[in-house]
């Protein structure tokens, strides 16, 4: 089976990334799809709870520490280098369709641009080639899929047919 297609959301802080992801998820489960999501934390986080058992867990040396209770499972961490996106994936997320990831612009997935900017220039994409739309209220680039905040029905209609339904059709080729 092809690897887990990966969907990247970029752009500046507070342009509408979540809100972006959170619509997209939303409609794609509707469908009927099971979507994961990542997200890039420039400034790091916590996932535990001070003083909880597995942060003592952690802060007493433990590499790696998991929760789990009735339908979950939590995963804290070491790592001395950053993993990359499809790594993480590989390693980490299993029976999903799609990932769909908040920030990592360096990574070398298809993007969906989310801003409020006059020009892609102002941008960090390294390639306008890995562009799959641009989500704004203005127009911004005539060559590129463009789609505003109440049109997000529409881009997840665009990703299901470019990421979803491929993968669909091969599953059941396959099994013929």
């Amino acid at each position: 089976m092809a690897k887990l297609p990966i969907v990247t959301v970029v752009g500046y802080s507070n342009a509408g990334k979540t809100r972006c992801i959170v619509r997209l998820v939303s409609a794609l489960t509707r469908r009927g799809y099971r979507i994961a999501t990542a997200k890039h934390c420039h400034q790091g986080f916590d996932l535990d709870v001070k003083g909880k058992d597995t942060w003592k867990h952690k802060r007493a040396g433990a590499v790696t520490t998991l929760m789990s209770g009735r339908n979950q499972i939590g995963l804290v961490t070491d790592d001395a280098a950053s993993l990359s996106l499809g790594h993480m994936c590989d390693q980490y997320v299993q029976s999903a369709d799609l990932l769909l990831a908040e920030g990592y612009s360096w990574e070398p997935f298809p993007k969906i641009v989310v801003t409020s900017r006059e020009t892609l220039r102002q941008q960090r994409i390294p390639s306008l080639q890995q562009i799959l739309a641009i989500v704004a209220d203005r127009r911004i680039d005539n060559s590129l899929p463009h789609f505003s905040f109440a049109e997000l029905d529409s881009l997840a209609s665009l990703v299901e047919e470019r990421f979803l339904l491929p993968r669909q059709q091969g599953a059941l080729f396959r099994r013929a």
